[in-house]
């Protein structure tokens, strides 16, 4: 266990940062925070050295999306994918959509079912249970979701009549692909609550961010730390965290992490207000 000293402030000029991702396009890369109270998308450009440019804001008024898609309120997740598409994710409402930020346009959307895994159901669908708080992309139009707590796991979900993939540096979506959703619906095919001895130390989930080198982090916002998972995380098997770090001791409420050119670690807050939301640490 290592702890990150104290990094950079900055801003990120949303309110309420429940999610932060690293968008490669072209030869472009940027990174996007996703607002919880408010339904937007705040991008900056990342130079090689990990610093950030102006950040822009793209709001449900700046996007077009198709009649009757109107079910993306409280944004918790986002990942992207190598087309432009940034991928959110919704808490109460279980919906997956992906908006490419140059055309502005919704490029698709699906539902999240979780009957398929009883146990994870009798949770999953309480009224205001804790869902899903972190997105990571997989091949073969599988995404992996961080759920909060209550308990806190990983579920794994697919088109009806996949099988899972698990989580590897193969099923992980590589870098420069984009993320091939298919159908409106994706139902729930593994499901990995945190053993004992993980949740002690991740008291709940926050945030998945892959880093540059095909592992997979975890963000605890109670416990404000990251940890690596463990890979393959196969069907059945145990999760396991390694190389877990503690946030600095002003961090309060890390929803956000992502890893940046030149060695630098993003961490964003869920503040009220926009001041000083964002961390930059020196990994």
């Amino acid at each position: 266990m290592s702890k990150h000293p104290k990094g950079i402030r900055g801003r990120v000029p949303l309110a309420e940062v429940s999610g932060l991702t690293v968008l490669r396009h072209g030869d472009s890369t940027r990174l996007v925070a996703v607002g919880d109270a408010r339904v937007s998308l705040a991008l900056a450009d990342v130079a090689a050295d990990g610093s950030l440019g102006e950040w822009s804001v793209l709001t449900t008024d700046d996007v077009a999306a198709p009649p009757g898609r109107a079910r993306f309120f409280e944004l918790e997740a986002t990942a992207a994918d190598g087309a432009g598409t940034v991928w959110v994710l919704t808490e109460e409402t279980s919906w997956l959509g992906g908006v490419n930020v140059e055309q502005r346009v919704v490029v698709g959307t699906a539902r999240l079912e979780t009957s398929t895994i009883p146990d994870l159901h009798a949770d999953w669908s309480r009224e205001g249970a804790s869902r899903g708080e972190g997105l990571a992309l997989l091949v073969d139009g599988h995404v992996l979701v961080a759920k909060e707590k209550e308990a806190a796991g990983l579920v794994e979900l697919g088109p009806v009549g996949d099988e899972p993939l698990g989580v590897s540096p193969e099923t992980l979506l590589p870098p420069g692909r984009a993320f091939d959703l298919r159908g409106d619906e994706l139902v729930a095919l593994a499901w990995w609550p945190l053993p004992k001895g993980v949740a002690k130390r991740f008291r709940d989930l926050s945030d998945l961010a892959p880093d540059h080198e095909g592992g997979l982090w975890l963000l605890s916002d109670q416990s404000t730390c990251y940890g690596r998972l463990v890979l393959p995380l196969l069907p059945g098997a145990e999760v396991e965290v390694v190389d877990d770090v503690d946030l600095p001791d002003g961090v309060r409420k890390p929803e956000g992490l992502a890893f940046l050119p030149g060695g630098l670690v993003a961490i964003a807050e869920d503040r009220h207000d926009t001041d000083d939301n964002l961390w930059l640490l020196r990994r």
